[in-house]
């Protein structure tokens, strides 16, 4: 009776432990969050500001005698205001670095996942989809290019990684057209494979199989 009491308690231990040191499930996105992290930010400071008016100058009070002011004198500078220029050689100046172009809006949307070693989609994914497909079609409706990368963890060779990569980049595509009406003009696709992974120090973590969008017509 003590040992089955015992085996019992051990097991429901261990099946604690698995599901606690399980992988953390990443919260989908809303159409809110994708479309605030793609529009270009020159937008984002605009948006909901009252309009300025232009500031009127006052009228002159009557009551108030104006200060004229000092007479100039016409006729040359005394001699010792006069410059004379150097005849030494002048030092030239460190040539201004021009200012690198903002980086263009995108998101990593991780919780588009798919069916292992396929372009399938897994159905926790439709939901990012969803909300991905609304926000290009409202709030950045106007927005006219977008790049959808398709990304992978470093399991298997690197040709292998970079022909998954793009077919479930298209699968994006293809959903978004088929399913949420997105212009197939704004949307063009590119796998990146293994290259680019997101944890560096660990090229297998499921982090680094990901979906990233791209405003690239900002």
């Amino acid at each position: 009776m003590h040992m089955g009491r015992g085996f019992l308690l051990g097991a429901l231990g261990c099946l604690a432990i698995g599901i606690s040191g399980g992988e953390a499930v990443a919260e989908t996105p809303s159409q809110a969050d994708i479309a605030g992290q793609l529009m270009p930010q020159a937008q984002l400071k605009t948006r909901g500001l009252p309009t300025l008016g232009v500031a009127t100058r006052p009228e002159p009070d009557a009551a108030v005698t104006p200060v004229s002011a000092p007479a100039v004198q016409s006729g040359p500078r005394p001699q010792e205001d006069r410059y004379t220029p150097s005849t030494g050689s002048r030092r030239s100046k460190a040539p201004v670095a021009a200012a690198k172009p903002p980086a263009p809006p995108k998101i990593g949307l991780d919780t588009i996942q798919f069916e292992f070693a396929s372009d399938r989609f897994k159905p926790e994914a439709i939901e990012t989809l969803r909300n991905l497909g609304k926000a290009l079609n409202e709030e950045l409706k106007d927005q006219k290019l977008f790049l959808v990368e398709g990304h992978t963890d470093a399991v298997g060779s690197r040709a292998y990684n970079a022909a998954l990569s793009d077919r479930r980049a298209e699968a994006v595509k293809d959903y978004l057209v088929r399913e949420m009406g997105v212009s197939s003009d704004r949307l063009k696709t590119v796998g990146k494979g293994s290259s680019e992974p997101v944890v560096s120090k660990n090229p297998y973590a499921a982090q680094n199989r990901r979906v990233v969008v791209v405003n690239i017509g900002a």
